[in-house]
């Protein structure tokens, strides 16, 4: 199942990429020259590192490198709070055991990256949003050593709280997770293979649990799209110096 789950992901990457998407979030009050935050993976001639900068008439601020390390680094996602701080989450990558790490810009500096202990074998693609607490919340695809399902986790304010599957335990692969504010109500995006092809489920916190896993509702299909079509824009817009492995994170503020 382990090699089911890779193979999955990365074939997925060029024909799902949608699904890949971080958080996109709607320009503010200062329509005519937003901020655009920016995160991406790039080859830098040994591995693959993840970079930051911010974007404003189409002109590229500071870049900077936020990993340094032995991991293939990829598929950043990114938040922002309401008290100014950015968060950045991504996959760590080593062929074998991937890892989730994180790291926060507040009052103008990165913190040093840290791993996000899971307890699960192998960690990819996370995404993250802020809660209806005002804290932040992860979503990505665990492998526990048996399947390959959905999980999420919180930010308790000094430490991301344990990992906790949203569906019940399958033998199919649950992957590309997205995790985001509906109408104010916390919702996970996925999708699962059904034997025949995959489908998009989802699931939603009501303060006390997850819901029961539905069928995606054809509202939120039709946001998505739309999301899809507005980050398809922004892409195109970004400077040219910016060259990203996969799909940027972009975060519109």
């Amino acid at each position: 199942m382990k090699k089911l789950f890779t193979a999955l992901f990365y074939s997925s990457i060029a024909a799902c990429s949608l699904f890949l998407l971080p958080t996109f979030a709607g320009a503010t009050a200062n329509a005519q020259q937003p901020t655009t935050d920016v995160a991406w993976s790039a080859f830098d001639g040994q591995r693959f590192e993840i970079y930051y900068t911010t974007v404003q008439n189409k002109a590229s601020g500071e870049k900077i490198q936020i990993t340094n390390d032995q991991y293939n680094n990829m598929h950043p996602s990114l938040a922002a709070d309401g008290k100014g701080t950015i968060w950045l989450v991504w996959t760590a990558m080593n062929g074998e055991n991937n890892k989730l790490f994180f790291t926060k810009k507040s009052n103008g500096s990165w913190s040093f990256p840290k791993e996000i202990e899971t307890g699960l074998q192998s960690g990819i693609a996370p995404t993250i949003t802020i809660g209806p607490d005002g804290k932040p919340w992860i979503a990505w695809a665990g492998f526990n050593g048996k399947n390959d399902d959905i999980y999420v986790s919180h930010w308790t304010g000094t430490t991301w709280g344990p990992a906790h599957r949203i569906h019940p335990a399958n033998d199919v692969p649950d992957i590309l997770p997205v995790i985001s504010m509906e109408d104010g109500t916390l919702t996970v995006t996925w999708q699962a293979y059904d034997g025949d092809q995959y489908q998009h489920y989802t699931s939603s916190w009501n303060g006390h649990g997850w819901s029961q896993l539905q069928a995606e509702p054809a509202l939120m299909k039709s946001l998505r799209v739309k999301n899809k079509e507005k980050k398809e824009q922004l892409e195109l817009q970004l400077p040219a110096d910016i060259k990203p492995v996969g799909k940027p994170a972009l975060l519109v503020r």
